[in-house]
């Protein structure tokens, strides 16, 4: 395995980590949701499985998982939308490292 091939597959098990935490960290608020209904583009705000009441103890989850500070000035609407977004929009940079 070269070492592109290594660094690949540890982005790769980083991001898996990370939307697994993600994941378990909705199911845990959202209690009418089956487990197995969650994907990483179910809508989350808009079904209602988080709450606007959730989003500074989700922004906690996310500068630990990228290991820096969100700057709150930066953010935009739509940023909570679903697993996908929260990942791409936060934590992309980390993965790519």
């Amino acid at each position: 395995m070269t070492d592109q091939e290594a660094d690949q597959e540890a982005d790769s098990d980083q991001e898996a980590t990370i939307r697994a935490t993600l994941r378990e960290w909705v199911l845990g608020r959202a209690g009418d949701l089956p487990a197995d209904e969650l994907t990483d583009s179910t809508p989350l705000l808009e079904r209602r499985y988080i709450r606007s009441i959730h989003v500074p103890e989700l922004l906690l989850l996310l500068e630990r998982l990228r290991g820096a500070s969100i700057d709150v000035e930066t953010l935009r609407p739509g940023d909570f939308r679903d697993i996908d977004t929260l990942v791409d929009r936060f934590c992309g940079e980390v993965i790519a490292r």
